[in-house]
Formats: structure tokens, C-alpha cells, sequence
């Protein structure tokens, strides 16, 4: 048996992909997919991932990006690839379908308590009992008990997301608005003319909070989707050294650097993990990214917008190369990204 702990996408996916032995996937929560916790922003790239998404999960889609400076400095950004809303919780659902009509069986309502080794494999502890398991992978979020009772946890770091669903005044329907004046950066997400998902990141700080009221002021908020999001660490080891246990997903701190989303990096590293148990954490652990301190002053440039609305904002080593050529100030940022990949692809 293999134990997935935790029923997000990254642990459905890769349950719906795993043929070799039993999967049985355990989740805390009474129900998948809530709490929402999550923007639920998908761009073209998770077709190649997944395949197609059923239109019925998908809320609202965004054609313009519109970035904020400080100082009241604003741009808008085509895109050529549309990008996707989601229903989360419904998506959430969906990925649980794929791993159960792949023969996974489902735990709802049982938490992970730890392992014990026994020679080549694992017993896994619950709340509801004992599991012999060849295999176990964490899928269980940012302060993965995997990755605590595995010694993997390391020191990681987090940033604080607060987000609200709400009635929000002004909207431009299929703009995405991301501010850079509040916390790391704040956005506005529309779902149609009147209700959007609007937030703000950062260290969880009186400031934050203070900057996440301004950002609201006053908003009517249906639903607050606040969560914790923890910081990419390239060095953080993704499988216990000579064992079969392995992270992926927020649970292995797979986000962006520069956004901090996961879903599409945590899709990945669940393939990649279906396809290639030894080489898994090579390749992943390839892949790093920076954040630049001047977005605005660079991509304002006409001829860098082409370049971003021509691209997918969520593998930007496809629009790093060129950029590079054209403007020096992103050396510093893309070089180590580029060395990385292709560091990777050679492993």
C-alpha cells in the first residue's frame, strides 16, 4: 500500500497516476476541499498537466493583468492565454474523482499521527489505526506532520495570505488587479461584475493586517479565505535519505517565489514523482525562482509587454531567455534560474 496524507490536488493527482500498488489517501478534514484557503488563479499550463478542466469549475476568466506601483504607477498587460478562476473546493473535488475512478480509496476525517519503520517498509499511525505501507507521501500542507515525524521539516519560513471573498465596488470583469502598495503585494480577483476574492501577503504582522483593512475598506465579505503559505526553500530535502518517504506540494514548500502559488508546482511534482521515484528530488529541486525588485520600470516597456502577454506567467523560464536580451537588469534574476534548469535537464 502506498499513504497519501492529504486529499489537495497534489496528493489526488498523484494518486490518480500511481498504478504500481494500492493507494489509500487520508485526510483531516471531514470534507475535501474546504476550508478554501486559496486565490484559486490556474493559467494554460495546467492543461499540459492535467488535461482539460470541465468548464463548470471555472468562475470567471481574467485577459488583463493590471500592476500597481507605489506611487499610483499602473500598467495593463494583455494576455494571449487566459487565465482561469476556479471554484477551489469543486476543483479540489474533481482531483479526488480522478485518483478514485484510478482504484484509490479515500479516509476522510482521519489524521495522520506518524510512522514507525519496520525493515523496507512503514507502519502508519492515524487517528482510526495501523496501516502497513510500502510508500508514503506527505501532501499535507505547510506544516506537514510527514515532514515533522520525517525529519524533513527543516526551517522552513512562511508568509500569511489574507483573503476574502467579497462584494467589492469598481471591478473591471477579466482584470485581474495586483497591487503593489499593501504587504509583499495585494490583488483584487474578480468573479463577475460585483463579487471578487481580494487579499494581501506577507509576514502575518500588525502592518499586514492594518494594509488588508485599508485594502477591504469596508468591503462586504461573504467568506474569508485566509491561510498560511510557506516560502520556496530550494535546500529543504524532498525524501527522507534511503527511505520511500517523500514530499510534495505546499507540504514540500512548492510554491513561487515571486506569487507564492502552488497548485501548478504541486501538479508537477506529483507526476514527477509518479514517473520517477529515485530522480524526483534532482529534478525538482532544480527549479528555483526570484523575485525582481523593479517589474514595473522593466516590463512597462512595450516591448516587454509582448513579451509577458505572449507568455505563461507560470513557467517564466520560457520568457526569461528573452528578456534577458533585451534588459540587463534581469541578469541578475534570471541567470541562476536559467542555470538551475538546465542543471536539472542534464541531471
Amino acid at each position: 500500500m502506498i499513504a497519501v496524507i492529504g486529499a489537495g490536488p497534489a496528493g489526488c493527482y498523484f494518486a490518480s497516476l500511481e498504478k504500481s500498488s494500492d493507494v489509500h489517501i487520508f485526510e483531516d478534514h471531514a470534507q475535501v476541499g474546504m476550508p478554501v484557503s486559496c486565490t484559486g488563479i490556474l493559467t494554460d499550463s495546467v492543461h499540459g498537466v492535467i488535461g482539460d478542466i470541465p468548464e463548470e469549475l471555472i468562475v470567471s476568466r481574467i485577459r488583463k493583468f493590471k500592476l500597481v506601483a507605489p506611487g499610483g504607477r499602473s500598467m495593463y498587460v494583455d494576455l494571449d492565454k487566459v487565465n482561469m478562476i476556479l471554484d477551489r473546493a469543486a476543483f479540489d473535488r474533481f482531483m479526488l474523482r480522478k485518483a478514485l475512478d484510478s482504484g484509490a480509496s479515500l479516509h476522510l476525517g482521519e489524521r495522520f499521527e506518524g510512522y514507525e519503520r519496520r525493515g523496507a517498509s512503514y507502519v502508519v499511525k492515524t487517528s482510526r489505526g495501523r496501516y502497513d505501507a510500502e510508500m508514503i507521501v506527505g501532501a499535507d500542507g505547510p506544516f506537514s506532520a510527514v515532514a515533522q515525524a520525517a525529519d524533513l521539516y527543516g526551517s522552513r519560513s512562511f508568509v500569511t495570505g489574507l483573503q476574502a471573498r467579497c462584494v467589492f465596488p469598481g471591478l473591471e470583469v477579466g482584470v485581474t488587479e495586483i497591487r503593489l502598495t499593501l504587504g509583499e503585494f495585494s490583488w483584487v480577483v474578480p468573479e463577475n461584475d460585483t463579487i471578487a476574492r481580494v487579499g494581501v501577503i506577507g509576514p502575518d504582522t500588525q502592518a499586514l493586517r492594518r494594509d488588508y483593512a485599508r485594502l477591504l475598506d469596508g468591503a462586504q465579505v461573504l467568506e474569508d479565505q485566509s491561510g498560511v503559505i510557506p516560502v520556496y526553500d530550494p535546500h529543504l530535502r524532498l525524501r527522507k535519505p534511503g527511505e520511500s518517504v517523500f514530499l510534495i506540494g505546499d507540504a514540500a514548500t512548492q510554491v513561487k517565489a515571486t506569487t507564492y502559488g502552488g497548485i501548478i508546482y504541486g501538479l508537477l511534482a506529483a507526476r514527477y514523482l509518479a514517473e520517477d521515484r529515485e530522480g524526483y528530488e534532482r529534478l525538482m529541486n532544480a527549479m528555483t525562482e526570484e523575485q525582481a525588485d523593479e517589474l514595473i520600470d522593466i516590463f512597462e516597456k512595450d516591448r516587454n509587454k509582448q513579451i509577458i502577454a505572449t507568455h505563461d506567467r507560470d513557467f517564466p523560464s520560457k520568457f526569461i531567455v528573452q528578456l534577458l536580451m533585451k534588459e540587463t537588469k534581469l541578469w541578475k534574476l534570471g541567470f541562476g534560474l536559467l542555470k538551475n534548469r538546465l542543471a536539472g535537464k542534464q541531471a
